[in-house]
């Protein structure tokens, strides 16, 4: 399947990545790409809220990237196959697959700031036995010298909190106005990763690791539509789970956000 597959060329290009080898709870995301451009159909091109459409927008969904089982593997694929890409979109998977496309932006890019949608800080050094587990994603990035904007965060070790509290590199935000504000003053190119465990529970059920309470996304696309002109050179949507998602509504919301992503940044 195809994200509106009417679509077939553009310098924007949209992909899956169908991973959860390191996943730590309820393994199911390996599922959320097909599952977001199966729902992405019962949307209209046209954003009511934004007054355009995909169709002003220059991008292709290029399919699924078939990744190895192995997380040193699977790194090492994602960053090959991104650093050919002009502006990647990505579709989770885990969120263990953003480091490698982070890895390739920061190559390109020497300011680059991660905004980091989420319920978890995902900064430990290590988890299960691998530091390329979704538990360790940002570490990974704050390790590239890559500056992170923390915003939704309410699960965390003492260790996270206390690298959150004394690393310069990270900036923590309690509410998605004073990220709004701090947007409002950055020139430096920006990467949204978006967990789709950082909305609550009652909106997005599908995921592996639930994490009462959050954001609602009334909230989150209110912040979209008032967000001033940012220099944005890509986003991913991840830690979508259909098989905890039987009525759809975490998939429904994870295929709004990226066409209305794609219609604000790029249309």
């Amino acid at each position: 399947m195809k994200f509106l597959s009417s679509r077939k060329s553009g310098k924007i290009s949209l992909f899956g990545v169908p991973y959860d080898s390191t996943t730590c709870f309820r393994p199911g995301a390996r599922f959320g790409p097909d599952g977001i451009r199966f729902f992405s159909e019962n949307l209209e091109e046209f954003s009511l809220a934004l007054g355009k459409s995909l169709k002003d927008v220059d991008f292709s969904d290029v399919g699924n990237l078939e990744v190895p089982v192995e997380p040193e593997k699977m790194v090492s694929s994602v960053y090959s196959f991104v650093r050919e890409l002009e502006i990647p979109v990505l579709l989770g998977g885990e969120h263990s697959v953003t480091y490698p496309v982070v890895k390739a932006l920061s190559e390109r890019f020497r300011e680059l700031m991660v905004v980091h949608f989420d319920a978890h800080a995902d900064l430990r050094e290590s988890y299960s036995g691998t530091p390329y587990s979704h538990a360790c994603v940002m570490k990974r990035v704050l390790d590239l010298g890559v500056s992170i904007v923390q915003v939704g965060i309410r699960s965390a070790t003492k260790e996270e909190a206390e690298l959150r509290r004394q690393n310069p590199n990270i900036t923590v935000v309690d509410s998605l106005s004073e990220l709004l504000f701090l947007l409002s003053r950055v020139s430096a190119p920006v990467y949204f990763s978006i967990d789709i465990d950082f909305f609550d529970p009652a909106f997005a059920p599908g995921t592996g690791t639930p994490e009462p309470p959050g954001a609602s996304p009334v909230e989150f696309f209110d912040f979209i539509y008032k967000l001033p002109a940012v220099n944005v050179v890509g986003f991913d949507v991840v830690e979508v789970s259909p098989p905890y998602d039987p009525s759809g509504i975490t998939q429904m919301l994870a295929a709004k956000i990226v066409r209305e992503l794609l219609i604000k940044f790029w249309g």
